[in-house]
């Protein structure tokens, strides 16, 4: 049994995801249970869709939080890159693609600004990022003056509004490419070896010779160029830049990285298990508008279910302990 799971990959990522992947059957039978019209492809399609974002977005914060850290400031970084890229491209100034690459740069700096603070100078996590979410919810107020910007350049709207294959949204396939990588860094280089070794024993690693402050940057420059690509793809998909573009955004990532398995304190976590994560926030999403149930009761599970994910590590790892 156990060769098996090592050689075929498809049973070893079951076998090692088996809890998550039982949680979001559960859920989808209960949420089959109150509304008939959850079975259906055009159902399924849409929560695919509308998960596409946070992914990407959940996937690069499992690799920050595999470290024991944390990164609150994505969901500005949405909103920031969102709102430069609807005021240049609607301005009809400059042309699409050097704006979206503007756009990937901003997030690119951010992550920079978040690795440096945290790696460098030494700043708590939660404080850093605190900060640079609130710098740039303040850049997007200021650079729309607090108005929704329109962009309706049909080359740039149609990057989020594509479909393939007989209605698959093409931010589905941003989503899957972008995933993909994540994984081969994660475990086809030596990348995620270390950011394993750092969230376990951050002082162990040092003294083996891992080069801290550069790995530890490595996510939150991930994270902030995923972000700022999510800013652009919603930017195009709504036709218009929002100051509030982003908002809760983190918040998804956080509660999809709970329930896939990753330790807060870090050391422990799976893109697998975050992707089953995802996917279980985006069913509970559905379930929710499905019953016309008031999109303010979404906020309230989640945070139930970021409560009830870290309560069921804390007692894993006392359980451990006294193993």
């Amino acid at each position: 049994m156990l060769k098996n799971r090592k050689g075929n990959p498809v049973i070893g990522w079951i076998h090692t995801n088996l809890g998550p992947l039982l949680g979001l059957l559960a859920l989808c039978v209960v949420v089959t249970l109150m509304s008939d019209k959850f079975i259906s492809k055009d159902n399924f399609l849409n929560i695919l869709k509308s998960v596409s974002t946070n992914m990407m977005l959940a996937c690069a914060l499992t690799m920050v939080i595999i470290l024991g850290l944390i990164d609150i400031s994505v969901g500005s970084t949405v909103g920031l890159s969102g709102i430069v890229c609807a005021t240049l491209i609607g301005s009809g100034k400059y042309p699409v693609w050097e704006v979206i690459m503007l756009c990937l740069v901003i997030g690119l700096c951010m992550g920079l600004v978040n690795g440096i603070l945290i790696a460098y100078i030494k700043i708590p996590a939660f404080i850093a990022t605190l900060a640079t979410q609130n710098i740039g919810r303040g850049l997007c107020q200021v650079i729309c003056d607090g108005a929704p910007v329109r962009c309706s350049e049909e080359s740039f709207t149609k990057l989020g509004t594509t479909t393939i294959f007989g209605g698959v949204s093409i931010t589905i396939v941003y989503s899957v490419f972008f995933v993909i990588l994540i994984c081969i860094l994660m475990y086809r280089t030596k990348v995620g070896t270390y950011l394993y070794a750092i969230g376990g024993n951050e002082l162990a690693a040092e003294y083996s010779g891992i080069n801290v402050k550069v790995i530890t940057m490595i996510p939150y420059l991930i994270g902030g160029f995923f972000a700022a690509f999510c800013g652009v793809i919603w930017t195009a998909r709504l036709g218009s830049g929002s100051p509030t573009l982003g908002q809760n955004f983190e918040l998804d990532a956080i509660a999809a990285t709970a329930l896939g398995g990753a330790s807060m304190s870090g050391g422990i976590g799976r893109i697998g298990g975050t992707m089953i994560g995802v996917l279980m926030i985006g069913v509970i999403n559905n379930g929710l508008n499905l019953i016309n149930l008031n999109s303010f009761y979404q906020l309230i599970v989640k945070g139930l279910v970021v409560a009830i994910s870290v309560i069921i590590d804390v007692m894993r790892k006392k359980r451990t302990l006294k193993i």
